[in-house]
């Protein structure tokens, strides 16, 4: 351990640890990204899903020239069989345990950042969220830190006198840092300029462990705290998102203190809610702020040993228009994120930056950020019904889902199901703003949907009818629920689409009286 942190003769300024701690963890969340899509993309994009990727691209190609292929950039256009889907899936899955041992983790990077592209894009609804083009981002900017020039054996393997110790410049480690920065700041400030009342009043705790898309069991221990505990706690994150980013910028012990301050963040969101791989992200793309002085510390002294043994090699210096390249492009991915940031958070950005934004924005090179900018204060739930005489209504209930009153919230993260989080949207907003739900409706009254559901009371064969109530959940206290054993209760429930029915494998209203 001692040669190593000897061997730092800038005061800690090198990050072959970090980089290696970073490459490999960011390996993990590709891994979790793309193994849990590859769980459920058959039943949401395949040719019989809820919303087939095929028919999107169709759609597509009925209304857009030939710029479709860079405003819809996906694989998918090559083919969107079912087969093709999971393929990509299960490619990228393969090539995160790659990334995950250090193995030809540059191309596999690349490869991965097409293929997750190549999802979302054909994903629609169910791919639309800020952790997805985070995801791309993350890998592209992981680029400018890989040790593109040997071939990287598995991390065990100890390669003495063979590898290319070179650490990763600093202009691709403050590419990262800046991006952390913009991510923390971002999702800080949007909360204070949307004008949200229970940011303002710090009160938003008071609903969000209650209201957030899928809880955990803790979210419901959470919410039983006095007030003026989830008060402070709301100012711990406004410390945490508006003044830890700044530290970044200064020494160690600062940057340190900006990491614990991140981490924490992200632990008590991951604890408490299911954000599928968001919150691991976010601790990865933070370790950047650390350095080898650092991690050095934590690490056992085998494995530094192995990961950084202690003969070196002397490293070519690279070819002069290979570090002008290099340079030019760390200089205009500043510039973008940059003005990523002045968009995001005051609306505008200096011309011609705010064009080219818009212009890459399918390729997720540079997205916006900023979590939570307006808090939910209730927790509508749809509820599908099926009925196969039109007058006794028995409810599905959803995997992972708040549904059923009397089960605890699940822990799933960092597997994403992604119905469910659209659900969540979806009841916020009526069915003439949520067509794809009757494209669900019609794929459970056909029988195709069955994986979907934790309880289905029609698995010999789908209903005749199908209706949908909307409810409003709540949690139940510790006196309510010593008495019940629920975790929820429920109230004010109304109709969400009328009963429907298959005619000629269409969806219609069905003749039936209001019940």
């Amino acid at each position: 351990m001692n040669s190593i942190s000897d061997s730092r003769k800038d005061g800690g300024n090198e990050w072959q640890l970090t980089r290696w701690l970073f490459l490999r963890l960011l390996g993990i969340v590709h891994l979790s990204g793309f193994s849990s899509y590859a769980s459920q993309i058959i039943s949401l994009n395949g040719s019989h899903g809820v919303l087939p990727t095929g028919a999107l691209l169709g759609q597509v190609s009925a209304t857009i020239g030939i710029e479709r292929f860079f405003f819809f950039p996906t694989l998918a256009w090559l083919s969107s069989s079912d087969s093709a889907l999971m393929a990509v899936a299960i490619a990228g899955s393969v090539l995160s345990l790659l990334i995950v041992g250090g193995v030809i983790t540059g191309p596999a990077l690349i490869a991965n950042a097409i293929l997750w592209l190549s999802i979302i894009t054909g994903g629609g609804e169910f791919s639309e969220f800020q952790s997805d083009g985070m995801l791309i981002e993350t890998t592209i900017l992981a680029l400018f830190v890989v040790p593109w020039c040997r071939f990287e054996a598995p991390w065990p393997v100890r390669m003495r006198g063979k590898r290319n110790t070179a650490a990763p410049s600093k202009p691709a480690i403050w590419l990262l840092r800046f991006f952390i920065f913009r991510f923390m700041l971002a999702s800080g400030i949007v909360k204070i300029l949307s004008g949200d009342p229970t940011w303002a009043n710090l009160t938003a705790l008071q609903f969000h462990f209650e209201t957030q898309p899928l809880p955990t069991p803790l979210a419901w221990y959470m919410n039983q705290l006095p007030a003026v505990v989830l008060k402070g706690m709301v100012v711990m994150m406004f410390i945490t998102e508006l003044i830890g980013p700044f530290l970044i910028f200064g020494p160690r012990v600062a940057r340190l203190v900006a990491f614990a301050l991140f981490s924490g963040l992200q632990v008590m969101i991951e604890s408490t809610g299911n954000y599928t791989f968001l919150n691991l992200l976010t601790f990865v793309m933070a370790i950047p702020v650390l350095d080898d002085k650092i991690v050095g510390r934590v690490f056992p002294k085998s494995l530094v040993e192995k990961i950084e043994p202690v003969e070196k090699v002397e490293t070519p210096q690279p070819a002069k228009i290979r570090k002008y390249l290099f340079n030019f492009s760390v200089a205009v991915f500043f510039l973008l994120a940059g003005s990523q940031l002045t968009l995001s958070v005051l609306g505008f950005a200096v011309p011609p930056m705010g064009a080219i934004l818009y212009a890459i924005e399918p390729l997720h090179l540079v997205d916006r950020y900023g979590l939570f900018a307006v808090m939910t204060t209730d927790r509508p739930e749809i509820v599908f019904e099926g009925s196969n005489d039109g007058k006794t209504w028995q409810s599905y209930v959803f995997s992972y889902k708040v549904d059923d009153i009397h089960e605890a919230p699940p822990w799933v993260a960092p597997h994403m199901p992604r119905l469910p989080w659209r659900l969540w949207f979806a009841a916020m907003s009526p069915i003439s703003e949520n067509r794809w739900v009757l494209n669900l409706a019609q794929r459970v009254l056909q029988g195709s949907v069955y994986g979907f559901f934790e309880k289905n009371p029609f698995e010999n064969h789908p209903p005749r009818y199908l209706r949908a109530r909307l409810y409003h959940y709540h949690f139940t206290d510790f006196k309510q629920k010593a008495q019940s054993g629920d975790w929820w209760w429920r109230d004010n429930g109304r109709e969400y689409f009328p009963p429907l029915e298959l005619k000629d494998g269409m969806i219609e209203i069905a003749p039936l009286g209001q019940s």
